[in-house]
């Protein structure tokens, strides 16, 4: 491939995945996750499609030095708003994560006060929890539902 082609299909890429996450970024801050789901497997392919193009470069740096300087200082400026957009986007959707994180544990908190449980009550998961069948999967630990399995 030629060192000029080498660089577009970079600079491309990169515009293509700056211009996805710069979207998925206003999805979230405007909760519209069912939308996000759609945009990350997009977003996979063309964040694949940058890294092979970023490691072809890397492979051949001479490709850079073909560039004048006024294009090189043009990619660099290129990158650091690249740069910028991708920290933007992770902060957007770790914002996202701990908010939702936030709801889920007020939810666990709110179910175990429904049920008597102390909030440092360990939380059973896996497949014992799975197991639990009947009123035995609500019921309290020691609480009536066990009192009602052994009356029966």
């Amino acid at each position: 491939m030629e060192p000029r082609e080498l660089i577009q299909h970079f600079v491309e890429s990169m515009t293509q995945l700056m211009a996805l996450m710069r979207q998925e970024t206003e999805l979230v801050r405007n909760k519209q996750y069912d939308q996000v789901e759609r945009i990350q497997r997009h977003k996979v392919k063309l964040s694949q499609a940058f890294e092979t193009h970023q490691r072809a470069i890397k492979q051949n740096l001479s490709a850079v030095e073909t560039l004048s300087a006024e294009e090189r200082s043009e990619l660099r400026s290129l990158y650091q708003v690249f740069r910028e957009t991708l920290s933007e986007n992770m902060l957007a959707l770790k914002a996202a994560q701990d908010a939702t994180d936030k709801m889920v544990n007020l939810i666990i908190s709110g179910v175990r006060k429904a049920r008597g449980l102390p909030d440092t009550a360990p939380v059973q998961t896996g497949r014992k929890a799975a197991t639990r069948r009947g009123y035995g999967a609500y019921a309290a630990a020691g609480g009536a539902g066990q009192l009602m399995s052994r009356t029966l």
